[in-house]
C-alpha cells in the first residue's frame, strides 16, 4: 500500500470512530434527559404517597371519632334502656 492509501484508510478510521463517538454522546444525553425525567417524577410520586398518607391518617381519625360517638351513644342508650 501507498503512503496515500494509508492516509486515506487512517482518515476512514478515524472519520468512523469520531462518527461513533457522536452517536455515542448523544445517546448519552438521552439517557441523562431520561434520568432527569424519570427523577422527578419518582419525587412527584413520593409527594403524591405522602399526601395520601396523611389522607389516610385523617380519615382513619375521622372513622374513628364516628365509632367513639356511636359506642358512647350505645352505652347511653343501654344505660337509659336499664333505668
Amino acid at each position: 500500500m501507498s503512503h496515500e492509501e494509508n492516509l486515506n484508510r487512517l482518515e476512514n478510521i478515524v472519520s468512523s470512530l469520531l462518527g461513533k463517538l457522536d452517536n455515542i454522546a448523544a445517546e448519552k444525553q438521552k439517557l441523562a434527559d431520561r434520568l432527569r425525567q424519570t427523577s422527578e417524577e419518582k419525587a412527584d410520586l413520593e409527594q403524591e404517597v405522602a399526601r395520601l398518607r396523611e389522607e389516610k391518617d385523617q380519615v382513619r381519625q375521622r372513622v374513628s371519632g364516628i365509632i367513639e360517638s356511636i359506642e358512647q351513644w350505645e352505652q347511653k342508650a343501654a344505660g337509659n334502656g336499664a333505668a
